[in-house]
């Protein structure tokens, strides 16, 4: 096929594209072993599993071709997702465990160890309260279990033992979010919505459970531009990719946004970043929002065909793909590198910006769209 410019495919044929080149990432000895870019991997991204896989499902999803693989793809994919959730005497019980990840986390170049020194050094003098690598990889674990487990959920399946490390109780739910600065919604966010996944993909959960993340949840937003945090209005990226992270936990919990018309506000009246991440954000919380109120509806729909061509420069039109930056791959890999950033797709990036063309085709209800939402 002749590749064209992004704006000028069909859905049929940019699914092909996309599909190809999830393929093309694949390690044809090991049919769920999916690297994170074509060339300019270092030895990380050579070896990293769980989380690639992940998103290589995720992308077949999206584009509609899960339900047609075979069945004993299906299985097998699902079940090489829940070999990774294994013990671990370092980490939460049935968490899931991708051994490569560890063992790169762990061993890292002197330079890093070097920065970790001098932040161990500057903790102690109580002026400082630097995060270290070891509580970094706590959390870095228990996103890709949160992932894992979304993942599973998306295609109707569940993991093989129920994960239980996190707080169920009321208190037990204030004290843990609480714990986390509430004037930096991107990351407190992200810790709210892992909760929201937990309690979502626990059949074990109750109804008091995820009613008391709700509560905690009313009580972060702000009356006057619709986000969630405390004190200060956060600068706009992070106001946006905050409002974000807290609107994929209420989906999870089937729970409306609260004051939809003033992010629809928030977002029209302003543009994102090339950064896929920042793209993506945008998307979906006008998405989201528009799910739930006709307010200034086709100016939403206007606003996000315009963010179609500042997707298209991240599309690579001879492999197909995106990249997660314009005109370099990816790096990280939660705290890991994994490429040398060369001007090539990546995997992550593809998912990301796939996703907001998903909810965008939906929106303007283009008339030749198959693919499905993600549900983050």
């Amino acid at each position: 096929m002749k590749i064209k410019t992004l704006n000028s495919l069909s859905i049929e044929d940019l699914t092909q594209i996309l599909e190809e080149y999830v393929y093309s990432l694949n390690i044809k000895d090991d049919i769920f072993h999916f690297l994170p870019a074509q060339s300019g991997l270092t030895n990380a991204g050579k070896n990293l599993k769980l989380g690639f896989s992940c998103y290589a499902l995720k992308m077949i999803y999206i584009l509609d071709k899960w339900d047609s693989l075979q069945l004993d793809k299906k299985n097998n994919w699902i079940a090489s997702i829940n070999n990774f959730q294994i013990t671990n005497s370092e980490f939460p019980a049935n968490s899931f465990i991708d051994d490569s990840y560890i063992y790169f986390y762990k061993n890292q170049g002197v330079e890093v160890h070097i920065k970790e020194t001098i932040k161990k050094i500057l903790n102690k003098s109580n002026k400082y309260n630097f995060e270290l690598r070891k509580e970094a990889l706590y959390y870095f674990v228990r996103a890709e279990t949160k992932q894992a487990l979304a993942t599973l959920k998306q295609v109707g399946e569940n993991s093989k033992f129920v994960y239980q490390d996190y707080p169920k109780e009321d208190q037990e739910i204030k004290n843990y979010l609480n714990e986390f600065d509430w004037s930096k919604p991107w990351s407190s966010g992200a810790q709210f919505a892992g909760l929201c996944v937990f309690s979502s993909t626990n059949d074990q959960s109750s109804y008091k459970e995820k009613e008391s993340l709700i509560n905690f949840i009313d009580k972060k937003v702000n009356s006057e531009d619709g986000g969630y945090y405390s004190g200060d209005t956060p600068n706009l990226t992070e106001l946006v990719n905050g409002t974000m992270k807290i609107i994929t936990g209420l989906d999870w919990l089937d729970y409306s946004i609260h004051y939809p018309e003033k992010l629809i506000d928030l977002c029209l009246s302003n543009k994102p970043s090339q950064a896929g991440c920042d793209l993506v954000d945008y998307v979906y919380v006008l998405f989201r929002c528009s799910k739930q109120t006709n307010y200034r509806k086709k100016e939403i729909v206007l606003y996000l065909l315009d963010l179609v061509e500042l997707i298209s420069n991240h599309f690579f039109p001879d492999t197909g793909g995106f990249s997660y930056d314009i005109n370099k791959s990816q790096k990280l890999y939660y705290g890991v590198k994994i490429t040398n950033q060369k001007n090539v797709a990546d995997l992550h990036g593809t998912l990301l910006l796939t996703w907001a063309l998903s909810m965008i085709f939906n929106l303007s209800e283009r008339s030749d769209n198959t693919w499905n939402i993600l549900k983050p």
